[in-house]
């Protein structure tokens, strides 16, 4: 009987081995920040000065629909100007048929204030369409020409939206850290090959995004490392989730991906859909990661997070959600899905910036 228990367990042990030796090398992260990747070390982008705040924004709106300079100014007085007051009066600026419109549902209805763009050099991304035009960048890490990131153009010279490489826009990370429903993202990062992933050199990688099904541990420095989250088994949340690729003296580089999409916060993004997406990341001395995704995005949905504060938006964050609508439209770069009837350009292009720490994964079945 012993016999057969030891050549039993001897087989199992073999078809461990051979199964362990053909499994895939894997390394989990959760994403600490994601945030438009922006480049405003300093006023310089910005020539003719940063952005209207609340009061000028109700002033030459209130003008731009008729009513006299010194009563507009009177109401802009700041002894006297308060957020009540701008909500009283610069809401409803729009105007369609005649009628006066909420201008946060409706941006397209009040006069275009031309706000000011950033006139940047560099930028961090990719080049998307190949070309190197007048109002492309260089990326500062990389050296690439004709970076594509219009949105930044778009949003350089308003405070609540600059930042940096180590210092991304604010108000944007503090939604990410702290609008969580939904919110919580995956990365795993893995290798079919038989041996392990190094991050040096590896010319079959995979980058895998997920949603996860509990709320990120934090600490008192940001994202807590080493913890255990849940993959989320919904199927439908793992469709274009995924990057082909190749690591290169440390750094990974995904091929040209048609689309991703991930569902995010309605106080973050609803949705983040990117088309002919491109992807890098690299490990920092730390074990945290740090990368960089890009690709044409729905003007829509970039808009959303700002038409849905409204008020708070312009008053408290110093944005006409307006003039940033027409903006984006008025420097969209692709005719990916256009509108077929105005033949408007919907998509514009932008690049996000990537921070996470290490996670372990877990895998549960999907529900029946």
């Amino acid at each position: 009987m012993r016999k057969y228990v030891a050549m039993a367990s001897a087989a199992v042990a073999l078809c461990l081995a051979a199964s362990n030796g053909a499994m895939a090398d894997s390394r989990g992260y959760v994403i600490a920040n994601w945030a438009p990747a922006m480049n405003n070390p300093d006023d310089t982008n910005c020539p003719q000065g940063k952005n209207a705040q609340a009061a000028d924004i109700m002033t030459y709106s209130l003008k731009a629909n008729g009513m006299p300079a010194d009563q507009a100014a009177k109401l802009a007085d700041p002894n006297t100007f308060s957020r009540a007051k701008f909500g009283q009066f610069a809401p409803m600026r729009g105007r369609k048929d005649g009628k006066e419109v909420l201008v946060y549902n409706h941006p397209l209805t009040a006069p275009d204030p031309h706000i000011h763009l950033d006139v940047s050099k560099e930028a961090f991304g990719f080049n998307m369409d190949g070309k190197v035009g007048p109002n492309d960048y260089t990326d500062p890490l990389t050296k690439e020409k004709g970076v594509d990131n219009a949105a930044a153009r778009v949003f350089g010279c308003f405070d609540r939206t600059r930042g940096t490489l180590d210092n991304p826009p604010g108000n944007w990370s503090y939604r990410w850290s702290h609008y969580n429903e939904g919110n919580t993202w995956l990365m795993e990062i893995s290798t079919p090959a038989n041996k392990p992933l190094t991050f040096q050199n590896d010319d079959n990688v995979t980058v895998n995004f997920y949603r996860g099904m509990q709320l990120p541990l934090k600490n008192g420095s940001g994202y807590q490392k080493n913890v255990t989250y849940t993959i989320d088994p919904n199927r439908d949340l793992t469709k274009l989730t995924s990057f082909k690729g190749k690591i290169s003296n440390g750094m990974f580089m995904a091929d040209v991906t048609p689309e991703f999409r991930m569902i995010a916060s309605s106080r973050i993004q609803p949705i983040f859909d990117f088309k002919q997406v491109r992807l890098r990341i690299s490990m920092k001395p730390d074990g945290n990661i740090r990368g960089f995704m890009a690709g044409y995005l729905p003007i829509d949905m970039i808009y959303f997070p700002f038409g849905d504060y409204g008020v708070g938006a312009e008053y408290c964050g110093g944005m006409d959600v307006s003039g940033l609508y027409q903006a984006l439209i008025q420097n969209a770069d692709t005719d990916l899905d256009a509108d077929p009837k105005t033949h408007r350009r919907t998509r514009i292009s932008q690049t996000y910036q990537i921070e996470a720490v290490p996670a372990y994964l877990r895998r549960v079945s999907a529900a029946n």
